[in-house]
């Protein structure tokens, strides 16, 4: 019984903490692609130094602004995911925050004392 309860709660944790990180990447991918403009002056500036950088390397002009749009768009999303995390080790520790009364109010069993009788 007590396997089966451990069993069920994990697969609730890990649906939540799976359902949260989901959502909250959405959210977090949504709100930064807002500050990410073509015509905002600050993104031409960092699409230029990646767009040098990637030509540095070896790439062909177009071949380095394509490369430097996806690592733009890369780091969007790695951001969004770290963001997401984050999130999710909160809600998580929210959790087990409410959890710790419930687990307080379990009665003590006595060691070696008569087990209750029941169906």
């Amino acid at each position: 019984m007590i396997n089966a309860a451990r069993n069920t709660g994990g697969s609730i944790g890990v649906s939540l903490a799976s359902n949260v990180l989901s959502h909250c990447e959405q959210f977090h991918q949504n709100r930064l692609i807002e500050h990410v403009l073509p015509s905002s002056a600050q993104y031409q500036h960092t699409l230029q130094q990646a767009t040098t950088y990637f030509e540095a390397l070896g790439s062909s002009v177009a071949t380095a602004q394509q490369q430097a749009i996806g690592w733009v768009g890369q780091t969007v999303q790695t951001q969004a995911a770290l963001l997401a995390y984050m999130d999710v080790f909160w809600v998580l520790m929210l959790v087990s925050l409410a959890a710790i009364p419930l687990a307080l109010m379990l009665r003590n069993v006595k060691p070696g004392g008569a087990a209750p009788i029941g169906h």
